[in-house]
């Protein structure tokens, strides 16, 4: 008899090994937890072992209750960090009526524990440094806050970072204490900053042949004898890079090579292609089909000069530009440029021929750009049936502001730009007059996938007569950048034959909605309106259309089709342009 059990308890045995795990493990589990505040929560659940292997296939009644008995220390390991270290949970596992199971844990936090005390001490040979003397006062957590681990360690990582941003690359917390104390909920903070010597940079050297050493030194973020940083190392290599005279950087410390805490900085440097040529076929509504050729010499000697030069060939617009750029003060951001430029432009009864000269000195810096421009043109003209011709001497001054959160593809943002320019007949010109133009530009995302953004310019003339003015001085509105239900530069003041002329005021706005569909796609609709005129009676022009957006990483491809309000020989009018949002 004893031999048949043996048997019969190895042959269950051997049935439940190889019995397939669902039949083993199957169990339906459904775990609860009260209602606390949403961070408690959702700590709780990601430390919670039980609920986090409610759905495993493998999960046996023995495992779960076991999972059970250890959920009340989970469940205060996860409350413990965010300060709650007082907690009270009451727990229960019940087997449902459907064979299912039933786990509950109803969890009263108590009072947190809150910062009764910050100190922070510093030693070694920085401590004596005023750099140091905020380190408690700008500590995340301060008297009275909860102790929230995440901000301790925030604190204690800004106060290393900040050592080392000015040069104390050894430095350490040698103490780093909390005190709890449960009974009274309070909690002190002791910290010790052993600083270690101070590194400062020593002297920079690079591969030689590219850019000289005067150029270099303007590129450098830091100077010899200032902290050493390494922040301020990769600050340098993307600076290198966004030159494009690189094709490859690298930025070593030689602390080997240290002497009187001074640690040289080797740079090597790979030169990228000094020239680059670009051909294009393209098509755009302001211009019609085009072609383009394109040279750019990025870098046309050791001083960093910039050579560049393209050739657009188009129904409407041709035209030839030669730039020559030197950089100066700032060599990220701040150029002296001479230019010459040859254009042929058409639209309705206008042709124009532009030829330019020109020297301008800039400032593009990633927030604000200005910059003050010489220029002589010499255009020659005929609108309609009269034909003209305009030397002047231009000095051009122009500022604008960009806030935005990404120039290219923007969630919220501004552009503001001002540009005034003007010539005197005293001064080797065939008119006087002064004008100016400003504009604004806004995006703003109200809700996800949501874009609101809106336009508006003026512009202004203080001249005798339009008639002393070339074309291309002349305020014009209509087409893909103004009002998209007319056709470009369609709309202005009319001479006796209907011909627009153009005007010497200018008013354009335009509101648009639009809404993204997925990460490449986004349609919108738009509402527009504007007038060129001669006089400040303005009675505008207005359209409504929608359009389709594609989102690449260099901006938008853009197509609208607008509608013209007041009556047009068209009944719309296709767009197509490309570019960044401001």
């Amino acid at each position: 008899m004893h031999f048949l059990r043996t048997i019969t308890c190895f042959l269950f045995l051997v049935l439940c090994l190889l019995a397939p795990p669902a039949v083993l493990a199957e169990v339906a589990l459904e775990v609860k937890i009260s209602d606390v505040a949403p961070e408690l929560s959702a700590n709780i659940l990601a430390r919670l072992r039980i609920y986090q292997q409610r759905l495993n296939p493998k999960l046996s009644v023995g495992e779960m209750r076991r999972l059970h008995r250890k959920a009340g220390a989970d469940i205060k390991s996860a409350l413990e960090p965010l300060g709650y270290y007082s907690s009270r949970i009451e727990s229960a596992l019940v087997k449902t009526e459907g064979g299912g199971w039933h786990a509950s844990y109803i969890i009263t936090p108590g009072e947190p524990v809150r910062v009764h005390s910050v100190v922070v001490q510093v030693e070694g040979p920085g401590s004596g440094l005023s750099l140091f003397a905020d380190l408690a006062t700008q500590f995340p957590l301060q008297k009275g806050a909860v102790l929230h681990h995440q901000h301790y360690e925030e604190g204690k990582k800004n106060i290393l970072s900040w050592a080392r941003r000015n040069g104390f690359v050894e430095a350490r917390l040698v103490k780093s204490e909390i005190r709890v104390r449960r009974a009274s909920h309070r909690a002190e903070i002791d910290l010790l900053l052993d600083t270690g010597h101070r590194f400062l940079f020593g002297k920079t050297t690079f591969t030689e042949g590219i850019i000289n050493q005067g150029l270099l030194a303007r590129y450098l973020p830091y100077k010899e004898g200032e902290p050493y940083s390494v922040h301020a190392l990769t600050r340098l290599q993307s600076i290198l890079y966004d030159t494009g005279f690189f094709s490859g950087v690298s930025v070593e410390p030689e602390f080997d090579k240290m002497q009187e805490q001074r640690v040289p900085v080797a740079l090597e440097l790979v030169p990228a292609l000094r020239n680059r040529y670009s051909f294009g076929l393209g098509y755009g509504t302001d211009t019609g089909a085009r072609g383009k050729i394109e040279w750019k010499n990025r870098l046309f000697n050791d001083s960093g000069h910039k050579v560049h030069s393209s050739l657009q060939l188009s129904q409407k617009l041709s035209k030839f530009d030669a730039a020559y750029q030197i950089p100066i003060n700032d060599p990220r951001y701040d150029a002296l440029k001479y230019a010459g430029s040859w254009a042929s432009e058409e639209w309705d009864d206008t042709k124009t021929d532009l030829l330019s000269v020109a020297s301008a000195v800039s400032h593009a810096g990633p927030r604000y750009q200005y910059g003050v421009t010489f220029e002589v043109r010499d255009e020659n003209y005929d609108i309609g049936s009269t034909s003209g011709s305009s030397l002047l001497l231009l000095p051009k001054g122009g500022w604008s502001m960009v806030l935005a959160d990404n120039r290219m593809n923007v969630e919220n943002g501004w552009r503001f730009s001002v540009e005034v320019t003007g010539a005197e007949k005293a001064l080797l010109s065939d008119a006087t007059f002064l004008q100016a133009q400003s504009g604004v530009k806004g995006i703003w995302s109200p809700f996800d996938q949501w874009r609101l953004l809106g336009r508006f310019t003026l512009g202004a003339t203080f001249v005798d007569s339009i008639d002393d003015l070339p074309p291309s001085l002349r305020f014009y509105a209509g087409g893909d950048q103004s009002v998209r239900g007319y056709a470009y530069k369609s709309i202005g003041t009319k001479d006796a034959s209907g011909t627009v002329i153009g005007g010497r005021y200018l008013t354009v706005g335009s509101i648009e909605m639009e809404r993204k569909i997925n990460d490449l796609w986004s349609g919108a609709i738009f509402y527009d309106t504007g007038q060129a005129t001669d006089t400040l009676d303005v009675k505008l022009k207005n359209s409504v259309g929608f359009g389709g957006r594609i989102t690449l990483p260099f901006g938008q491809i853009r197509m609208d089709i607008g509608f013209p309000l007041q009556h047009e020989d068209h009944f719309y009018y296709l767009h197509l342009n490309v570019g960044a949002d401001l």
